[in-house]
């Protein structure tokens, strides 16, 4: 009984790194004073890397929104993001270090409705042959000028996952005015 008590004293401690990383981003001090469900995290030109969603994937459980743009987020970093649970909107904008090795990180995110890669490295065909997340109802993504055959792209995912829209070279589902922008297919 005692092992068991101290196993989670231990687990509650914060390591020197962790704390580091805490007190540094939100003025933390103690372990359990970290909240372990979120609602959104919002991050503009800013310099959260990969190690960042590392240590708060750590102590943080649940993510709902998370909207990145400019950021230093790699594939990695994709890969400890996709361990919150409840995670339902990605916004990934203009990283251009995230490539096709994140896509089956977004496969495992199971709660994930809406998906926004527009400006990185990821593009339709990588989508097409890579992607299988049902839950998915929405992806953003840019065309690329030399991609071939994109209504028959845009076919084959429709058919693998029929409750997605994906629209391409639009961060939105509507118009500045709030009219409904048309998915590829």
């Amino acid at each position: 009984m005692r092992s068991i008590y101290n196993y989670f004293i231990k687990k509650m401690k914060l390591t020197k790194e962790e704390k580091k990383f805490w007190q540094r981003h939100f003025h933390i001090e103690k372990a359990e004073d970290i909240p372990k469900e979120w609602g959104t995290f919002k991050r503009i030109d800013s310099e959260e890397d990969d190690d960042f969603f590392y240590f708060l994937s750590l102590r943080v459980t649940s993510i709902l929104e998370i909207h990145l743009k400019e950021t230093l987020v790699t594939d990695a970093g994709i890969k400890h993001i996709s361990k919150f649970k409840d995670l339902e909107i990605l916004y990934l904008r203009n990283h251009k270090k995230i490539t096709k090795e994140s896509i089956p990180y977004f496969n495992k995110m199971e709660s994930l409705l809406s998906l926004n890669i527009t400006k990185t490295k990821i593009t339709l065909t990588d989508i097409c042959e890579l992607l299988n997340n049902q839950s998915l109802k929405e992806v953003f993504l840019d065309s690329e000028d030399k991609e071939e055959n994109i209504l028959e792209k845009a076919f084959e995912l429709k058919e693998r996952m029929p409750n997605c829209n994906v629209y391409l070279d639009t961060s939105f589902n509507t118009d500045v005015f709030g009219n409904p922008l048309k998915p590829i297919f």
